[in-house]
């Protein structure tokens, strides 16, 4: 787990410093600046941690169940349920609204959905072919956050 250091910083520096800091990522309009930033700033545990959440949100989002969340991403129930409790804030809102727009991003997160029905339930899926897979598996279901 990450740590927080103990010598909090005054109030009015702290926001200050969180301004600028969102200014800057808010300029990063390119997919390698934005690597770039994130791999300085992060240590890689705290990549991965991020990286993570990330996808347990927009897993569940997706309608996959905790056990195959925890099984793809090896995460613990309480990681995922922590998330899922963050997941009516409008900061989620506004990534899925971003995720539907995108067509490689549901493209991505269907071929991850695949991998994983192709790990653990590979002879089903060899059995039920793209088609099979893609009507018991990925129908349109309606999104609710709560």
């Amino acid at each position: 787990m990450t740590q927080a250091s103990k010598r909090i910083m005054a109030k009015r520096l702290e926001d200050k410093v969180g301004e600028t800091f969102w200014e800057v990522v808010a300029k990063l309009n390119k997919k390698r600046e934005t690597e770039i930033f994130f791999s300085e700033l992060f240590s890689r545990v705290e990549k991965i941690n991020f990286i993570k959440r990330l996808s347990i949100v927009v897993l569940l989002y997706k309608g996959f169940e905790w056990r195959q969340i925890c099984d793809l991403l090896k995460v613990s129930p309480s990681t995922i349920g922590k998330m899922a409790l963050k997941m009516q804030s409008n900061g989620f809102s506004l990534l899925f609204a971003k995720i539907e727009q995108e067509e490689d991003w549901r493209n991505f997160w269907k071929e991850l959905g695949k991998l994983y029905l192709i790990v653990t339930h590979g002879d089903r899926v060899a059995r039920l072919g793209d088609e099979g897979v893609e009507n018991i598996y990925f129908k349109r279901k309606k999104k609710s956050l709560l």
